[in-house]
């Protein structure tokens, strides 16, 4: 399990958190359109954001750069037909958002075209104007690779 502090060599996930706490201020999380597509754009190829609701968690967007993380293209696809290793951490991921309900930094490993491939990620909810949780934002870069 990392921590933030673990997380400091990939800045691009601190710099993540820190907007995501600016925007939620003294709310429990950010609303979804408290974040524009142009803050967002140092992150947009490690970016996925996942809609919640009660017929089945679905990507609503898959960065390019996350397509060997889900096995390709997952947008519009549900969270519940991902399959393999990265199905699974993708779907702990979110019910532990759904739980908890404050941001989660995790590592995930997995087999990607033979060789191992570690993540890191930073997963944020958003919330829609009733302060319900509504949306996952996860930010995904790899961290370390080794031939399997």
């Amino acid at each position: 399990m990392l921590t933030l502090q673990d997380a400091t060599a990939n800045q691009k996930l601190v710099a993540l958190r820190t907007l995501w706490e600016q925007k939620r201020g003294e709310r429990t999380m950010p609303c979804r359109g408290d974040l524009s597509v142009a803050e967002l754009r140092p992150w947009l190829g490690h970016l996925a954001l996942i809609n919640l609701d009660s017929i089945g968690d679905t990507f609503r967007l898959c960065g390019t750069n996350l397509f060997p993380r889900f096995g390709g293209d997952v947008t519009g696809l549900r969270v519940a037909d991902v399959r393999g290793e990265g199905g699974r951490a993708i779907r702990d991921c979110v019910a532990r958002l759904r739980a908890e309900r404050v941001p989660h930094l995790q590592s995930h490993t997995q087999i990607i075209h033979g060789e191992q491939v570690t993540f890191s990620e930073l997963a944020l909810p958003l919330s829609n104007r009733d302060a319900e949780l509504k949306v996952v934002l996860v930010a995904s870069y790899p961290a370390k690779t080794k031939q399997a």
